[in-house]
């Protein structure tokens, strides 16, 4: 029996030509890119050039990019890399930014200031000029909520940075690949990715950059500009450029597509339950539903969604068998016990009409037999 796979904002299947690519890459071009010898001179070369591509279908002409090992990664090399070079500096946060980002608010306690989402999840453009301080140096954000869907006005954010001499670290690890990204027209200084999350490899991410203030993470070699030591992944690069060009060669078409199947679901859901309380918006992140039921919990949700063969993924963590609410749906203005009943549905480029029917009609028994056992 197949399994139905509804979690593609976690990570998507990779694209058959991207493992393709990468196998050829890694049998060709398997010189290191530091060597002086012609293999390594030519992996160069290649990565270099793949980087410019790269960053051309972002429209940056002259893109300066920064490989690592993941989103994770390069979301904390950022943020470590200046509060660690700045220890006086204060680092201002969204609410609703992904936890590779939010565990600075634990390690760098008293530096750190939180924006609110507003009720629409977005950000109020007062409220982030108001909780600028002196010694603030840098403002990070997403471009698109992981677990919302909800897409912001980051050129309006960066804006803003510039006008307070401010730089500004936007999270693109759920955005790019996903709708169009034009990161000429935006003022951000570091623009982090994650190939993985638009079809291609794991174990490789990165982030564009316009400024080289950073003390380095991983030290031991002069890669990377010197802000990341440790041999190039150039197959990485490879499959995750083929990846993008992929995923941006359908956007318009499969973003038409999935809001399709957005509203057929909700259509479809809202004909057995009229008390959900929907999360994301209809012009968010295509595909991406975050819903809450209350009266359950979302994990216990996901459990029996699995056991049934569907992949789903919960608003809620569970730490020690004590089930804890999403930060971000609660910011949302939802009380505890409602996000605790929270779910996320992500759908991708393989997802079929038929799967989103037979998603809907096994939920709906999910949820009914979730609540007779609350």
């Amino acid at each position: 029996m197949a399994f139905h796979y509804f979690d593609y904002a976690s990570s998507c299947p990779p694209i058959p030509e991207v493992l393709a690519e990468f196998t050829r890459v890694s049998k060709e071009l398997y010189g290191n890119p530091s060597s002086a010898h012609f293999p390594g001179r030519e992996a160069n070369k290649t990565m270099e050039e793949m980087k410019r591509r790269f960053g051309e279908l972002c429209q940056l002409k002259k893109a300066r990019i920064v490989l690592t090992s993941s989103g994770t990664e390069a979301n904390n090399l950022v943020i470590r890399g200046l509060m660690e070079k700045y220890q006086k500096g204060r680092l201002l946060l969204a609410i609703d930014v992904h936890e590779s980002a939010w565990f600075a608010k634990e390690l760098y306690k008293g530096r750190v200031d939180v924006v609110p989402l507003e009720k629409n999840g977005r950000l109020s453009l007062k409220k982030i000029q108001d909780s600028i301080k002196k010694n603030t140096i840098l403002f990070s954000a997403v471009h698109a909520c992981n677990e919302t869907g909800i897409i912001h006005d980051i050129a309006a954010y960066g804006e803003l940075c510039r006008e307070n001499n401010l730089l500004f670290h936007c999270d693109g690890i759920q955005a790019l690949g996903h709708i169009k990204v034009n990161l000429e027209c935006v003022p951000v200084d570091f623009y982090t990715f994650s190939p993985h999350k638009f079809g291609g490899p794991r174990g490789v991410g990165g982030f564009f950059l316009n400024s080289f203030d950073l003390a380095p993470q991983i030290l031991g070699g002069g890669q990377e500009q010197e802000l990341r030591a440790g041999t190039e992944n150039v197959a990485g690069l490879a499959a995750a450029l083929i990846a993008l060009e992929k995923s941006h060669s359908m956007i318009c078409d499969e973003s038409l597509r999935l809001y399709q199947l957005t509203d057929f679901f909700l259509k479809r859901l809202s004909e057995q339950f009229s008390d959900f309380l929907l999360n994301s918006k209809h012009d968010g992140l295509p595909g991406l539903i975050s819903i809450s039921f209350p009266g359950t919990i979302g994990t216990n949700l996901v459990t029996e969604m699995s056991l049934r063969r569907f992949a789903i993924s919960a608003g809620s963590a569970c730490h020690s068998n004590d089930v804890k609410p999403s930060r971000i749906i609660t910011a949302l203005g939802r009380s505890e016990k409602d996000a605790i009943g929270t779910v996320r549905i992500s759908m991708g480029r393989t997802t079929t009409q038929d799967e989103v029917e037979e998603l809907v009609t096994t939920f709906v028994e999910v949820v009914n037999r979730q609540r007779l056992l609350a």
